[in-house]
């Protein structure tokens, strides 16, 4: 992580954000950009009313901005470099940032908060940066506890060269983050849940000559899920523990990091109607997580 970025909103959780920065880029010895994004609805009642001196209280806010951002930053004694970006749509400047320093990791307080509703209709600025950076992304909860380990979920069933790529990218940041963060490791993956589908499937007639034993085939995917899940820690340089869940792998997930891991995980979100719907797994954690999570593309 040799390049990080850290977008800040001027939120009590900025601290939160630029002390795990802090962390990093002095294991690292890395550069750190500070990217303050700041917005003030007089700017929307400026467009209905007209306000004579909106240009010099809008650089008041800015001023106030700047000013905290340097308080916060000396409390962590860093050296960086900072800018700022005015405007509600903060996702777009943070990526064009991230793209221009040629960024190893962002790190964001997660913050959207909206109705199910309203995120069919305009995806939430969290999620824009989740689809349109190239490089890892971290989503820091305000709300969790001290960091105890770090859980790199991967999908130990994935047959595509594609999928099990990025599942080893995930597994390298992963052992990266456990290492700069002196945190133990843990590989897990969730298989589906075979006991549940058969009770859903239980009134199908059976084939004549045919039997499917849902609880053998279970056994069979999760020994099989323990191997691939082995193979990949015995290929790291230091132990990390492996774990077979079953079940839906948003809530499994949610449910084993609590709100003191932080969890890894790839994503490939999927693009125009089906994603503002569905999203994938990594969208879909957001709605239950109660810790942080580290997303890689």
């Amino acid at each position: 992580m040799e390049n990080i970025l850290v977008v800040l909103d001027g939120s009590d959780a900025d601290d939160l954000a630029l002390g795990q920065a802090a962390e990093l880029i002095n294991f690292s010895q890395g550069k750190l950009h500070v990217l303050m994004t700041v917005y003030d609805q007089i700017e929307e009642m400026h467009k209905y009313v007209g306000f004579d001196n909106f240009k010099d209280v809008k650089q008041r806010i800015l001023d106030d901005a700047e000013k905290k951002l340097r308080l916060l930053t000396d409390r962590f004694n860093l050296n960086f470099s900072s800018s700022m970006a005015w405007g509600k749509r903060w996702s777009r400047p943070a990526v064009d940032k991230s793209k221009r320093m040629g960024g190893d990791l962002v790190i964001k307080v997660s913050g959207d908060q909206q109705s199910r509703i309203s995120k069919i209709f305009r995806t939430p600025e969290d999620w824009n940066l989740l689809r349109d950076l190239k490089c890892p992304l971290w989503l820091v909860n305000n709300n969790r506890q001290p960091l105890d380990r770090v859980v790199v979920a991967v999908n130990a069933l994935a047959e595509s060269v594609e999928h099990r790529d990025l599942d080893q990218r995930v597994i390298e940041v992963g052992y990266n983050m456990a290492r700069a963060l002196n945190l133990r490791l843990q590989l897990v993956t969730v298989m589906p849940d075979l006991s549940s589908m058969a009770l859903a499937t239980a009134y199908v007639p059976p084939v004549p000559g045919q039997a499917i034993l849902w609880e053998d085939r279970g056994e069979e995917l999760s020994a099989r899920c323990q191997e691939v899940l082995e193979s990949q820690a015995k290929a790291l340089p230091t132990a990390a523990e492996t774990l077979v869940l079953s079940g839906r792998v948003d809530l499994e997930l949610a449910d084993l990091v609590g709100d003191s891991a932080l969890l890894v995980l790839g994503s490939a979100a999927e693009r125009g109607l089906a994603g503002k719907f569905i999203g994938d797994t990594a969208e879909k954690v957001l709605h239950y997580l109660a810790t942080d999570l580290l997303i890689v593309h």
